[in-house]
Formats: C-alpha cells, sequence, structure tokens
C-alpha cells in the first residue's frame, strides 16, 4: 500500500519533528548538539529555508522553518540527516538508521499560530536548557518573520511581548492539537483555513479520531439530564440563582428593545408574539420588571433558543445554558466567570480540547469610532461589493476584514486596526485580567481577529474545539454594560456567558468520555416463563414499596434467557431476579458479588435487605 503523500503548503511556515528509532537517544553529550548546529547552519546556507525556532531534546528534535518547495524541504532534512547520522554512529560504535520513519511535518496558518507554535517549540517540555532558539535569538541562525516584526516597532518591545507571551500557562488543549497534527500531517490552522485548503486539495486535513466507534450509546435524555444537571451544581457552588425564561417574548417588546445579538434574528409565529432567540435580553427584562430583585445578583438559565442564522428562513434551535451577573463593574466578576467555565470543561475532562481565546474590544464608544472608521475606509468602493458585504459594512464592517474575497483580503492589511482605537485605561484593564488568569493558571490565547458578535465591551470571550468545525464553539460571552443599562432603563453593569450545550455533548462523545454512571437500573426481574408476569409484576411491586430509591425494571420481551441477562448487564443492573412460577421460585443472581441463590419470592425482600447496597 503506498504511502500518503506528504501535505505541503507554499508560503506558510511547517513545524518539523524528527524521533529517535525505537525511542532511542537522539543526543548523549554536549558534543552531539554542537555538531548538529553546525550540521544546522550549513543546511540553511545551502538551501533556501528560513528557520525561525528550534529545540533539541534526547527524545526528539522540533523545527519551525519555511521552504520555498517541497523539493527543497525534502532535500534540506536529507541533508541533515546524511552529516549528522554517520557522525552520530561512528562516534557511538553504532549502525544503521537513526531516525524512527520519515520526518513529520505541519504546516502552520502564521496568522493565527506562529507565535503560539514557537512558544510550543521553545518550551518544549522536553527541552534540554541551552539548546533552543528563544525569541529571535540566535541571530546568526533565526529568521524574523513577518508576524513577528509586527508584534513592535522595536527589538525590545518585541522581546518583551514574546516574554509575556511565553510566560503565559501551559495550554494544554493547544500542546494535544499540535503534537495531533504534528503526528497525522495536518495543518495547524484555524477552521477556515482547513476547510479552504481541504476544498482546494480534494483531501481532509483534519485529525481522525482513533478507537473503532461505540457499539452501544446511552440514552441521549438521560445524558442531556446528567449535563445540565453538572451545570447546575457548578453554578450553585458559584452562587449562581436559577431563573425560568418565557419561550416566547411579546411582538411589541422584542421589537422595541435594542438588540444585543447580531445573529439574533427571530421567527414570529404570529402578530403578538415570537420565539425568544435570546436569554440575555430575557434576563435583563427580569431584572427591569422585578424591583424586589437586588442590584447585586447572579442569575443561570437554561433552555432553547431559535435563531435564523445568516438571515436564512430556516429556524434553528439552540439548547444553552447561560449565566449573567449584574451590578459589577469590576475585572472580578469577569475573571471569576472564566475560571467557572475552566472548572466546568476540567470537571468534564474536556480542557484538553478547549481553547480559551479572549480579546479587549474596549469600551463601547471606542469599538464605535473603530466600526466609523472602517466604514469611512470601505465606503469608496462599496460599488464593488456583493449585497451580503454592503450589508455588513453597515452593521459590522469589522466582519469585512476576515472575508475570504481577495479584494477584502488585500484592503484588510492596510485597514484600520482595533488596537488604534483602545485607550490607555482599557489596555490596563485588559493587562489586569490576563495577570489573574497567568496567576489562576488557565491557558489562554488572545485573539485579535475575534471580534464581538454580540454588544459586548472590555473583553470578549470564547471556548473553542477545532476537532469539529461546524460544531467548534463550546462558550462564548463577555460584558455588555451598554446594552444592558438601555434595557433596563438605569446604568447597569452586567456580565455573562453561554454555554452551548449542543457542541459540548458532541465533543464529549467523539473523545469518549464517561458521562453517566455505569448503573441505570438496580434490578431486573425476567420471567422465566410466559405465564410467570403476573407473579413478577406482583414481586416487582413488593420490591418498589419496600425500597422506593431503587429503579427496578420487569423484562417481558420473550428472548431467550442468556439474551436478556446480556441485556440486564449492559442496562448496568446489579440484581438480576429470574422468576420461576411452575417453582414458585425465583433465581436471584449479584453481579457484583458473582453469587447465585435459589429463593422463595417471602425470602427475596429479606436477602435484598441484607445486601450491601441497601
Amino acid at each position: 500500500m503506498s504511502r500518503t503523500r506528504r501535505l505541503f503548503i507554499q508560503g506558510v511556515p511547517h513545524l518539523i519533528g524528527l524521533r529517535g528509532h525505537n525511542y532511542s537517544p537522539l543526543f548523549q553529550a554536549p558534543e552531539d548538539y554542537h555538531q548538529f548546529l553546525n550540521d544546522l547552519d550549513a543546511a540553511l546556507e545551502q538551501f533556501d529555508v528560513r528557520l525561525y525556532a528550534y529545540s533539541l531534546a534526547p527524545e526528539h528534535i522540533l523545527l519551525l522553518l519555511e521552504s520555498t518547495t517541497k523539493d527543497m524541504l525534502g532535500r534540506f532534512m536529507q541533508s541533515l540527516g546524511r552529516h549528522y547520522v554517520p557522525w552520530y554512529n561512528h562516534r557511538y560504535g553504532r549502525r544503521g538508521t537513526l531516525w524512527d520513519n520519515r520526518f513529520l511535518a505541519s504546516p502552520v496558518e502564521p496568522d493565527s499560530y506562529f507565535l503560539l507554535v514557537k512558544k510550543f517549540v521553545e518550551r518544549s517540555n522536553q527541552g534540554k536548557e541551552g539548546y533552543h532558539s528563544f525569541a529571535d535569538t540566535p541571530a546568526e541562525r533565526i529568521t524574523r518573520h513577518s508576524v513577528w516584526l509586527a508584534l513592535a516597532t522595536t527589538p525590545e518591545e518585541r522581546k518583551k511581548k514574546y516574554q509575556q507571551l511565553y510566560q503565559q500557562p501551559p495550554n494544554t488543549a493547544l500542546t494535544n492539537r499540535f503534537q495531533s497534527a504534528l503526528g497525522q500531517n495536518c495543518p495547524i490552522a484555524t477552521a477556515g483555513f482547513t476547510k479552504a485548503m481541504e476544498q482546494q486539495l480534494g483531501r481532509l486535513l483534519r485529525p481522525r479520531h482513533c478507537g473503532r466507534p461505540r457499539k452501544y450509546e446511552r440514552s441521549q435524555v438521560e445524558e442531556w439530564t446528567w449535563l445540565e444537571k453538572q451545570a447546575g451544581h457548578i453554578l450553585q457552588r458559584y452562587g449562581y440563582n436559577e431563573v425560568r425564561l418565557p419561550l416566547l417574548d411579546e411582538w411589541e417588546k422584542a421589537l422595541d428593545d435594542p438588540p444585543f445579538s447580531h445573529e439574533n434574528n427571530p421567527v414570529p409565529l404570529n402578530n403578538q408574539a415570537l420565539l425568544a432567540g435570546d436569554g440575555t435580553r430575557g434576563c435583563l427584562r427580569l431584572l427591569a420588571q422585578n424591583a424586589r430583585l437586588p442590584e447585586l445578583c447572579k442569575l443561570w438559565y437554561q433552555g432553547t433558543l431559535f435563531r435564523r442564522p445568516n438571515q436564512s428562513a430556516q429556524l434553528k434551535p439552540s439548547p444553552q445554558l447561560g449565566v449573567e451577573a449584574f451590578g459589577y463593574p469590576g475585572v472580578a466578576i469577569e475573571l471569576e466567570q472564566i475560571i467557572l467555565q475552566y472548572r466546568f470543561f476540567q470537571f468534564l475532562k474536556l480542557d484538553g480540547y478547549a481553547e480559551l481565546r479572549i480579546n479587549n474590544p474596549g469600551t463601547s464608544e471606542e469599538y464605535q469610532r473603530f466600526r466609523h472608521a472602517l466604514l469611512n475606509y470601505y465606503y469608496p468602493i462599496r460599488h464593488l461589493l456583493t449585497d451580503a458585504q454592503n450589508a455588513l459594512l453597515n452593521s459590522q464592517p469589522e466582519q469585512l476584514l476576515m472575508d475570504k474575497d481577495s479584494l477584502l483580503q488585500r484592503l484588510a492589511a492596510t485597514a484600520p486596526s482595533l488596537t488604534h482605537f483602545i485607550s490607555t485605561a482599557s489596555r490596563k484593564r485588559f493587562e489586569h485580567l490576563c495577570n489573574g488568569l497567568n496567576r489562576m493558571g488557565v491557558p489562554w490565547m488572545l485573539d485579535e481577529n475575534m471580534y464581538p458578535t454580540n454588544d459586548y465591551c472590555h473583553l470578549v470571550v470564547e471556548w473553542h474545539n477545532e476537532r469539529n468545525a461546524d460544531a467548534g464553539l463550546l462558550c462564548r460571552g463577555g460584558r455588555y454594560d451598554g446594552c444592558a443599562s438601555r434595557v433596563t432603563g438605569r446604568q447597569t453593569f452586567a456580565c455573562g456567558f453561554a454555554f452551548m450545550l449542543e457542541p459540548i455533548m458532541q465533543l464529549l462523545h467523539e473523545v469518549r468520555r464517561p458521562t453517566l454512571p455505569a448503573r441505570k437500573v438496580d434490578i431486573i426481574l425476567i420471567p422465566a416463563q410466559s405465564h410467570a408476569h403476573s407473579l413478577t409484576l406482583h414481586i416487582a411491586d413488593q420490591i418498589r414499596q419496600g425500597y422506593p430509591d431503587l429503579s427496578i425494571a420487569s423484562d417481558f420481551s420473550g428472548l431467550k434467557a442468556a439474551t436478556r441477562e446480556k441485556n440486564a448487564c449492559r442496562q448496568g443492573a446489579r440484581f438480576i431476579v429470574t422468576v420461576d412460577d411452575e417453582r414458585q421460585q425465583v433465581v436471584l443472581n449479584d453481579l457484583e458479588k458473582q453469587r447465585q441463590q435459589q429463593l422463595s419470592p417471602q425470602a427475596l425482600l429479606m436477602e435484598l435487605r441484607s445486601a450491601a447496597m441497601l
């Protein structure tokens, strides 16, 4: 069987990995590192390859580099092996190959992941001190990428900013993603970039899941109930109170209220009401109409919201669990909510798959000035835009910066930047939040291309899972003081977020995390004959009356006895009771203690009473 063609994308950096054959060490003494670096320098001079970062460890070698062609990259790596491996074999009296199969390679989308991959290489846990690059040193070996040069105007400021990124807590989700992409020759890129490359190349470029699919799935209703219950427990521990919101919004109020979400396009059912598409606005109405609610309050709600994505006519339900806090003006409540989100994903064992992205949109006034500058920038070419793009220009001009249109991509390079409109006070406020996340050990990444889809200010928070491009958004939130003040009619400080339950449940299934306790039924009764149904029902009723906290089920399927016993085991039952009407006896099978005994129906209750679980 022919091996898969290596993925190479021209014009972007590539993360390269080398491992020792059968986990043998690649370096054993300081002289080995010096020899490899000398061979690396010689190969850089010989071939048109630019090196951005490297890390040398006994177990592996990591290189972040860029080659002009695929053939050039192959000859560069071949040159390294032809010079270093014979020297290493001669020094240690060994023969044969040193590398484990082919070198690993993964293209890197520079705008979004260059600095993160550079940090991953230089902070590799297995890297030895003194044998890796840092920032733009050593200068004679490291090339400065355009993303690096865009960090700041002076070398000192660039190093300072990179040092701040370097000192952030390790991001397990990013590390797992980089390692998975490197092992499967997949790009380290955003979902949009990967999807565009898949369409261009006609092949799947996302990392594949290992293992076989499950043969037996759990009940979806029970899984959803379990997930909502766990979220409710953690919210109760943080002092949030549950509220119930109506499924329908009143037509007049929905039209009068200022929109909170630009994605919220409610669908009318008749002239009086429409389906609720936004839980935040419902909480704000509750706060404005209920005078008994304190000014400082924490609320949460759950339910299905209805939206029309991208102005489509199709109604899309979205199960969500929303969390809102009112009356807290400082950064502390935002930090607490992010920690709450992180602990929830940790409890679900999804912290290795969920990536936290944050951005600072500034105050509402600063963000509006940024939008106005974009409107003036794109307005002269409005006749070249499509109807959809013109609609965005009037409502959300920042979305044009991320449009895949070739003309808009060229214009985005010189478009106004949000960072130029953010005040010093907003910057210091955001830095205080970032420092708090670092102290709490919460891994995060700054995404300056993440703009608020809702009426947020000061902070935009999103948790993403790049394993599934269609359901990648797990959580979204931020601060919305301006919108809250307009709806309530008074100054209101508000901050909140929403868990997207459907993508979270889908991710739980993909990573095969057990989301429910195995036991669904405690006792299952099986009639041995068809005429034993009455006695089985009688015994089951007696057990339910004696032990109301237990779950008792009767199997009247008529299948073979062995098949019914297997089904009982799959349901997690501890006891299987086989009812024999002819002998007026029951067979009690204790699956936990691996014990089986014959009893009379009257003695069955006494035996269950003496069991450990009762």
